[in-house]
């Protein structure tokens, strides 16, 4: 559990950019979940059309129906036990679960303290099914990240006020182009994932003796090791197959 008891992550993620917001919480409450999206959507990119979320208490309730009514939010709930409805939100979930597991070592309490750094990274880099990273179709630029600083990048070397404001300005004068581009490729992407499975799906029989591993929530139903641990434990050898 991290500093203030804090134990639980709420996070949003736009479908187009896949920038990503994030907060850790002691509870999840209709309140606290109303102040994450009053906070960290609507006040820094404005009032969302559509907004698609699990089926938690904390949103399948009339306090946060009454709060999207008011905003004139359309709001979805994904599909019961099934989180590839939402997949968007698991694949960052696993993302941000994937980061801290690599900063955080043995020290699991620590993980508030480096979530801003993980979600950091995955804002700065370029997304495969756009091309881009959510920063520049965000913004309309890359972010300066700390490397350009000590490595000292061209656009730092170089770097004038009069060629900085020029070169921003031309840069928000193209962000449509670049969203147009990273729209089509998406849907070019998305193609050819669907193809790429199609061609492996095939059947994979087990034999006595082959090694395998097993999901852990098989072994932790309840999720008492929490999210940070491994996914998966073995390897264990298969005795007989029935």
């Amino acid at each position: 559990m991290a500093t203030g008891q804090r134990k639980f992550l709420i996070v949003a993620v736009d479908y187009f950019t896949k920038w990503v917001e994030a907060e850790p919480l002691a509870t999840i409450t209709d309140k606290n979940t109303e102040s994450f999206v009053w906070k960290s959507i609507i006040c820094r990119f404005g009032v969302p059309k559509i907004i698609v979320s699990d089926n938690g208490k904390q949103f399948d309730c009339q306090a946060f129906r009454d709060f999207c009514q008011e905003w004139r939010i359309e709001h979805r709930l994904a599909s019961v036990a099934y989180p590839q409805s939402n997949g968007q939100a698991e694949v960052i979930n696993r993302e941000i679960i994937s980061g801290l597991k690599k900063r955080l070592e043995d020290s699991k309490e620590r993980w508030t303290e480096e979530l801003p750094s993980v979600l950091w990274a995955y804002r700065t880099t370029p997304r495969t099914t756009t091309g881009e990273s959510p920063f520049s179709l965000c913004f309309g630029a890359e972010a300066m990240i700390p490397v350009e600083i000590g490595v000292q990048s061209p656009r730092v070397v170089h770097f004038t006020e009069q060629n900085n404001e020029e070169w921003l300005r031309c840069l928000l004068d193209l962000v449509g182009e670049l969203r147009d581009k990273a729209a089509i490729r998406v849907a070019a992407y998305q193609q050819r994932v669907s193809r790429y499975y199609n061609k492996r799906v095939s059947p994979r029989p087990l034999r006595q003796g082959d090694l395998v591993v097993r999901n852990s929530a098989i072994s932790d139903p309840t999720g008492t090791r929490g999210k940070l641990a491994p996914a998966w434990e073995g390897p264990y050898k298969i005795k007989r197959v029935l």
